[in-house]
């Protein structure tokens, strides 16, 4: 199972989502060898990966075994996190014949950031992710025009 233990942790730090589509079912390994690579490094923690696709209208999951055998290492990432209203509505947004990778994870680096803040006497008081369109809008909106 491609994911890192989280039992010696009192916390967790900041997570975090994607949602990839992947057209009519293929699903290149470059990504997940990434995915991998920064699980293995201590960067990332894998808190749940889904896969699904639609079949006869029907949101369903599949193992990663299903999806390919060169993504049997994540066998045993999902963990129920996301319920059947979040898979329904990924598989809502999906083109017929399609797979989507649904990733959880969380940010160990900042964990430790978080940690030393804490450990100062400060209190983290919130953390979320910004919208990665809303972020490209304000970048536009505050870049110098010439």
């Amino acid at each position: 199972m491609a994911t890192s233990d989280t039992s010696n942790n009192d916390r967790l730090g900041p997570v975090d989502h994607v949602i990839v589509e992947f057209p009519a079912g293929h699903i290149p390994t470059e990504g997940f060898t990434e995915l991998l690579s920064l699980v293995e490094r201590g960067i990332v923690r894998i808190l749940d990966l889904e896969f699904i696709t639609v079949v006869d209208g029907t949101a369903t999951t599949v193992t990663p075994t299903e999806v390919g055998e060169q993504l049997a290492i994540f066998e045993g990432s999902g963990s129920e996190l996301l319920d059947d209203e979040d898979l329904r509505s990924v598989a809502g947004r999906l083109t017929p014949g399609s797979i989507a990778a649904v990733l959880v994870y969380e940010h160990l680096p900042m964990l430790a950031v978080e940690r030393a803040w804490e450990h100062a006497g400060a209190t983290v008081l919130a953390e979320g992710s910004i919208n990665i369109a809303d972020l490209e809008d304000a970048l536009h909106i505050t870049e110098p025009t010439h």
